[in-house]
């Protein structure tokens, strides 16, 4: 496989694939190391999921901006790819290695390869576990236990402190999934009047989330559901169907602000979402790796460099424009 410069492609590779790999992008004139510069190797679990696309479009900017080299190569949403891809930018000796990982546990023995190769690695937007011996740089994104703590805020809201509540999640084990649930049910502690009769993963995927919002509809008839809460923006497709089918006596409460999203508070469909733009994600990411690369590291946020996470709701939505989308 070719590594293009500043490029994201799919990433076909398995862990028995990553010396074929390295074999075949070694022609500097093509690679990710073409001009010289410092050289950045980028892992996202699925560079398929639409919320990627400003995050990767505003990372390639900063890169080019920051005189450095971006490879950006897709995971497909497979474990054994993605540590693949991270054992080929070892193998080629990158000078830092960021990954967006779908499994914080399963991802550590590639962060230790690159750790005991002194390639320092950064996670953004998805976290990777750093309690077995990993090193990372510092993890750029949300907090995302926060972010279920204001979902969980806003359906109080939204039902005033009593109702039954059915609850989507994103793809199972990832450290949004994990922590967002963990922030919103905390919240939910405190209102003991709030009910959740039924959990469903939708994998941050609309087709899936429709179905699942169907099936809870399906399930829970007019007057037995008071709302639904998605963690992903996913779920405004379901919040849309039931705003068409007369199910309107169930608010939505949704994760994430694309343009559908908004769209859909503007109508009504959706009562709130908790905002994550994803574009100060790639800028941060890259401005940091290379801060960091410079000797610059005063100037990178450690632990954790969080953004802000506004909540927008029909009061503000029209002083806040969408993160990302058309």
């Amino acid at each position: 496989m070719q590594n293009i410069r500043r490029r994201v492609f799919a990433a076909g590779v398995a862990l028995t694939a990553v010396t074929a790999l390295t074999a075949c992008s070694s022609d500097s004139s093509t690679g990710a190391g073409g001009s010289g510069d410092l050289r950045i190797g980028y892992m996202i679990w699925d560079t398929s999921v639409p919320f990627y696309s400003n995050l990767i479009s505003k990372a390639n900017e900063t890169a080019d901006s920051m005189g450095a080299d971006l490879d950006i190569q897709s995971g497909n949403g497979d474990l054994a790819q993605q540590i693949a891809v991270v054992q080929q930018f070892v193998t080629q000796q990158y000078d830092m290695i960021l990954i967006s990982p779908s499994d914080p546990k399963g991802i550590v023995p590639a962060i230790r390869q690159a750790n005991a190769a002194n390639i320092p690695v950064m996670a953004v937007n998805t976290k990777a576990d750093t309690s077995d011996g990993a090193e990372l740089v510092t993890y750029v994104g949300v907090d995302d236990v926060e972010f279920g703590h204001h979902q969980g805020e806003l359906l109080a809201k939204a039902l005033d402190g009593k109702g039954t509540v059915a609850y989507i999640t994103g793809k199972l084990g990832t450290s949004a999934q994990i922590e967002r649930q963990q922030g919103f049910e905390d919240a939910l502690g405190d209102y003991p009047g709030i009910k959740v009769v039924a959990t469903q993963a939708a994998d941050w995927d609309n087709a899936k989330a429709l179905a699942v919002t169907q099936d809870f509809l399906s399930k829970y008839p007019s007057g037995q559901l008071d709302a639904v809460v998605g963690q992903g923006p996913e779920s405004v497709t379901g919040a849309k169907y039931a705003f068409g089918n007369n199910r309107k006596d169930v608010k939505f409460i949704i994760g994430d602000y694309p343009a559908d999203v908004r769209d859909a508070i503007v109508e009504g469909s959706v009562y709130g979402t908790v905002d994550q733009d994803p574009a100060p994600q790639g800028v941060n990411a890259i401005t940091y790796a290379v801060n960091w690369l410079q000797g610059k590291e005063s100037e990178v946020p450690r632990p954790e460099a969080y953004i802000d996470m506004p909540v927008v709701t029909q009061e503000n939505v029209d002083d806040v424009p969408a993160a990302w989308g058309e």
